[in-house]
């Protein structure tokens, strides 16, 4: 298994015939303390929980709103709630703007705006591949009754929306700032377990959760996202699945989401073992559910590793490739910049 050794040096390619001189490497450039500092992976996380808290602030002081149960949000009809929605992502958005622009200094390589329509689609498209696969498999094993019948087709908007909501909100903070922050200092792995563990555990206050619920949400969304990341380095691509993860199973097939019961075009009643259809709590908390996802997250780790996406832990790393000077390297190399990483540390010894 073989995990990308990230070098600054092999950034930059040199002609058939170069002298010696112009092939020695070149000399590593120590950004001042106070950007070594900044660039603290815990640093930069704390920081980020700083700037959404003062800007959430803001907002519940100068434009609040009220706290609404599902079902009220959904009786606000779609322009009203997407305005709701916008005010609730606008802390996480800012935030995660001045993270990567403002302290890693880097342009926002994994929220390029010609990759948002593909690779959004791509992870629609597999999102909802996958709990339409779900779905036919407890259906197969009997766990499963889904009826066909006429739902509430004025409310898809809304479902689409509240569906959006967290596929933005969730990826920018576990995929984009979570794993992504932690990779950069101790590894993918590394990573990829923490982000899916707290992943897991932001769901057990949720209806009818559990341990086990959220263990489950940990291993089947948790790292299939985080995987999925690793891979793709596309934000846009996480947002998509996840979206689409959530609009699938509630607003199409009427399965409850993460423990909360969403109105859909067909009704959906789980029977049979618990472990299998998950419940109360819906799909999520199924082992079906899990086996599936688990299988396409060791695939998305297989083409991480094979494309040489997988960052070492810090310790395994040259030094010029530590979290202080090297942030946003894989996703400028997903993104086909290569001359970016360099040109950032240049900038930083510049300051």
């Amino acid at each position: 298994m073989h995990e990308a050794n990230v070098q600054a040096d092999s950034e930059l390619s040199i002609a058939p015939g170069a002298s010696t001189a112009q092939r020695d490497p070149e000399p590593i450039v120590k950004p001042p303390l106070w950007i070594t500092v900044l660039r603290n992976p815990l640093v930069r996380i704390l920081l980020f929980g700083l700037v959404v808290g003062l800007i959430d602030f803001a907002f519940h002081r100068y434009w609040p709103q009220p706290a609404l149960s599902e079902n009220q949000q959904m009786a606000l009809g779609v322009d009203r709630l997407l305005l709701r929605v916008v005010r609730g992502l606008i802390p996480w958005v800012v935030g995660y703007w001045v993270l990567v622009r403002l302290i890693e200094r880097r342009p926002l390589h994994e929220l390029r705006a010609r990759r948002l329509l593909p690779d959004a689609a791509k992870g629609w498209l597999l999102g909802t591949a996958i709990m339409v696969s779900t779905a036919a498999l407890m259906v197969a094993v009997g766990v499963m009754k889904i009826e066909v019948s006429p739902g509430p087709v004025h409310l898809l908007g809304t479902l689409l929306v509240m569906g959006l909501a967290p596929g933005i909100g969730e990826e920018i903070f576990a995929r984009g700032v979570l794993y992504r922050v932690v990779e950069d200092g101790l590894g993918s792995w590394w990573a990829l377990g923490i982000s899916a563990i707290f992943f897991g555990a932001g769901h057990l206050s949720n209806p009818n959760s559990s341990v086990v619920a959220a263990a489950f949400i940990a291993i089947e969304a948790g790292l299939l996202l985080a995987m999925a990341y690793a891979w793709t380095r596309s934000l846009w691509f996480c947002m998509g699945l996840h979206a689409a993860w959530n609009f699938t199973q509630g607003g199409l097939l009427g399965i409850r989401v993460s423990g909360f019961e969403v109105p859909g075009l067909m009704r959906s009643t789980p029977r049979g073992a618990e472990l299998l259809s998950g419940g109360s709590f819906g799909a999520e908390a199924s082992l079906l559910t899990v086996i599936l996802c688990t299988v396409l997250a060791l695939w998305f780790a297989r083409k991480a590793i094979a494309d040489g996406r997988m960052v070492r832990p810090y310790w395994r790393r040259p030094r010029r490739e530590w979290p202080a000077s090297r942030a946003g390297v894989m996703e400028a190399r997903a993104a086909g910049s290569q001359a970016a990483p360099r040109a950032a540390i240049a900038a930083d010894a510049a300051v």
